[in-house]
């Protein structure tokens, strides 16, 4: 885990900004979301799109899943949000994320697989150039390698066990503007000036597949009814909190999924309130995890 860092920390207590966030930030949040039932507009890998479709009811949204070109921005354009990801990315697939990052709102991009081939590093590139997101979000390895440090990238998994340089993070939000969010056993949220580190969460979420696509697609959700830095850093909290939840009534890998989803459902604004032992200052120096 390296160096030492403050959890629950009052000074990181406040009401929006990254640097200012609180667990009533989040309960606010969610309970707008649960009560507004946003429409949230998703792009994403084959794989995963139906745990994703399943994670955005759960959390409250309502899902459109299309990767059809033909009606891509006008699909984005009537979304509170949108969700891209690049899992398993073809002609047709980019062109569709081209035209709805263009005319959409509040989008959450997921580098998955960035690094892993020539193409798929290009074509996230060449998204990315034409649309700043609200959220870039990836693991450890993606988001290295989209910082510009050294990375590595197995398929869509990533072979760097260490989190990004937090500087090297907040370097990247402010090319991008967007926020900065770097999964792994701690997620990392960074934006230009601060970062903070999470902590928590299940073994057995390395065990399912699109558990990392799961989490953009919260964001998604809350990102439609609050700012980007209570609903990113929300959504990493819900999503750790019902994966340990869902793993003391888990048997294996398979009802654990089915029970991450039940407890997703089951949190309530409360819930989070509870959960600000959650909100870690980055390790002296601003190294990674």
């Amino acid at each position: 885990m390296g160096a030492s860092r403050s959890c629950g920390d009052p000074s990181v207590d406040g009401e929006i900004g990254l640097a200012a966030l609180s667990p009533r930030s989040w309960a606010e949040v969610l309970a707008r979301v649960r009560r507004l039932r946003p429409l949230v507009y998703t792009i994403t890998s084959f794989v995963s799109a139906s745990f994703q479709a399943d994670g955005t009811l759960a959390a409250g949204g309502s899902p459109v899943m299309s990767r059809c070109p033909r009606e891509a921005a006008e699909l984005a354009a009537s979304a509170d949000s949108l969700v891209i990801n690049t899992g398993t990315p073809d002609g047709s697939a980019l062109l569709a994320m081209k035209r709805a990052m263009k005319a959409g709102k509040n989008i959450v991009f997921d580098s998955v697989g960035y690094g892993a081939t020539t193409f798929r590093t290009a074509a996230v590139d060449m998204l990315l150039s034409a649309v700043s997101p609200s959220v870039i979000k990836g693991n450890y390895g993606e988001i290295r390698l989209l910082a510009g440090e050294p990375g590595e990238v197995r398929g869509v998994d990533s072979g760097s066990e260490s989190a990004p340089p937090v500087p090297a993070m907040r370097a990247l939000a402010g090319r991008t503007g967007a926020l900065i969010c770097a999964t792994g056993p701690v997620d990392v949220l960074a934006d230009e000036t601060s970062a903070l580190f999470f902590p928590g969460g299940s073994p057995l979420m390395a065990k399912i597949s699109g558990g990392g696509c799961l989490l953009g697609s919260l964001m998604g959700v809350l990102i439609s009814r609050g700012p980007a830095p209570a609903a990113a850093s929300a959504a990493i909290v819900m999503l750790r909190l019902a994966a340990e939840r869902a793993e003391e009534r888990a048997m294996g890998p398979g009802s654990f999924r089915a029970a991450l989803l039940d407890e997703l459902a089951s949190l309530s604004p409360e819930d989070l309130m509870s959960q600000g032992r959650r909100l870690c200052a980055p390790p002296e120096g601003g190294s990674g995890a």
